[in-house]
């Protein structure tokens, strides 16, 4: 049987790859890295929802027997959650300079992320193929708002605490900051061409060829 990774990109609208040119998002740039550097196929579920939030994210993978089912047979999961919590709690806080909206939108992201990576960990048991799951974490989509970058580094924090051998941290951060006009489209808020490349960069960086090879090859 020809060996082939079974990819499932699942998440918001980073995933979508809003912002970008067709074909330029962080997804189809790294699955082509991988066909590259893997010499292998690489087939592509791609599962994003533009402006989802980790509740919806939640409601999804729990709800919709396709996306169980890739979850089932996938090699390699990425996951980009998070930014829509942030964004729509930051707006709020944007006009009345109360943080409790953004506590609260953290709390809720933390709980909602767990129950997700549990419901994957769910639908994998008693399947002995390995796989690994990558979560991105978040870069600073509102810049222009004072504290912003507080509540992002908070988000990211929290994701760390996920890692284990077969989870990777994709930190994306370092990698935007003090840089938005360079890699965020007009929207000011998604990457463009560029802002993909770099999150596809990153997630290469944190998944090494080795640890894909030990996994896959």
């Amino acid at each position: 049987m020809e060996k082939r990774i079974q990819y499932l990109a699942f998440g918001d609208s980073l995933t979508v790859g809003y912002g970008a040119e067709e074909g330029q998002g962080f997804v189809s740039l790294y699955r082509q890295r991988l066909e590259c550097l893997l010499n292998v196929p690489v087939s592509l579920r791609q599962a994003g929802t533009n402006g989802a939030t980790t509740a919806q994210l939640l409601e999804t993978i729990e709800s919709d027997p396709q996306l169980q089912k890739d979850v089932q047979e996938a090699t390699l999961i990425t996951i980009t959650a998070g930014g829509n919590d942030l964004i729509q709690a930051a707006i709020p806080f944007f006009y009345d300079g109360d943080n409790t909206v953004l506590k609260t939108a953290l709390q809720t992201y933390e709980s909602n992320y767990r129950k997700l990576i549990a419901q994957i960990e769910r639908l994998r048991q008693g399947i002995q193929t390995p796989y690994l799951l990558a979560l991105i974490g978040l870069y600073n989509p509102l810049p222009q708002i004072p504290d912003a970058a507080y509540w992002v580094q908070r988000f990211n924090l929290f994701l760390r605490k996920l890692e284990q051998p077969h989870i990777r941290i994709v930190q994306v951060y370092d990698a935007f900051v003090g840089q938005a006009p360079l890699f965020l489209s007009e929207d000011a808020i998604h990457p463009n061409d560029r802002g993909y490349e770099r999150v596809a960069n990153q997630l290469e960086v944190a998944v090494s060829l080795q640890q894909l090879q030990q996994l896959f090859m």
